[in-house]
């Protein structure tokens, strides 16, 4: 795949709409890991990066953080769909 074609679910072990954690510790924010739904996928100055709509109860209220986190591929691992 060139860095101009849009990314493809099919190389990944998730796809949109699942339930997945993240582990963020590479990430900017108070949590080391972030649990959501994948949102999205996209591809920014050649690098693929997912986009994983985080689940509101992770933060306190009135934080500053939540929403959409955008991440590396390699930080996302499904979880068991319930």
């Amino acid at each position: 795949m060139s860095d101009t074609e849009p990314p493809s679910f099919e190389e990944y072990d998730f796809d949109h709409g699942d339930r997945v954690c993240v582990d963020w510790t590479d990430g900017k924010g108070p949590l080391d890991e972030v649990v959501g739904t994948v949102s999205g996928i996209s591809r920014s100055t050649g690098d693929v990066i997912v986009s994983v709509e985080a689940d509101n109860d992770q933060y306190p209220d009135h934080s500053i953080y939540g929403g959409t986190h955008d991440c590396a591929p390699e930080w996302v691992e499904p979880r068991e769909q319930s």
